[in-house]
């Protein structure tokens, strides 16, 4: 199995650098350009489906990408970024000066400190655990492209080195790239991490 992981545009929240997981918000122009130039990379790579979560960074950055071919186009809500709740479109500035509710708690133990109103990360690490499982159920020899988010793609791509959920942070995902996979009866090589074809 072939997969092209693609992190989403660059979106305003990206700019300003605050939490964004459920917050369903579009790209910037910087960000379809991003998108554009994955969609050149890609363009003469034959694609089985182009997956794509539901929400609209995502959902744009694989219209973008699929623009002028005929691909199949499917959504995946599991690969959808964690939920930040209370701290949704918040900057962690911020959330320090204000004492926001649980925030040092989960700065010192982000894998088990819940995120008020929000998602723990048991809870998203076992939703990525099944997008995966559901990967394992398509055919050996499909080629497919994934556009979702950091923190999903991070934890994905962990999982599928048999690594820790903790070890996610190894693998920053930069917008405009590709991270080329070959995934074989569970042995997982990275061929192409953060490439940017130029």
């Amino acid at each position: 199995m072939k997969l092209y992981l693609i992190r989403h545009g660059q979106t305003q929240a990206n700019v300003s650098g605050v939490f964004c997981g459920s917050s369903d918000i579009a790209l910037t122009a910087e960000g379809e350009r991003q998108a554009q130039h994955v969609g050149r990379q890609l363009a003469s790579v034959p694609l089985d489906a182009l997956i794509h979560t539901d929400m609209r960074r995502s959902r744009d950055t694989a219209a973008i990408i699929a623009h002028g071919r005929e691909l199949m186009m499917e959504t995946q809500p599991l690969l959808q970024e964690m939920a930040f709740g209370d701290w949704e479109m918040r900057h962690h500035k911020e959330l320090e000066a204000s004492q926001a509710e649980g925030y040092q708690a989960w700065c010192q133990d982000w894998q088990k400190a819940d995120v008020p109103q929000g998602e723990s990360f048991t809870d998203f690490t076992l939703r990525i655990r099944q997008a995966l499982q559901q990967l394992h159920l398509r055919p050996q020899v499909s080629r497919l492209a994934i556009v979702a988010h950091q923190g999903s793609l991070s934890l994905l791509l962990a999982m599928m080195l048999k690594l820790a959920p903790s070890d996610m942070w190894r693998f920053p995902f930069k917008q405009g790239c590709l991270c080329e996979i070959d995934l074989s009866h569970g042995a997982c090589v990275i061929q192409r991490f953060n490439d940017s074809g130029i």
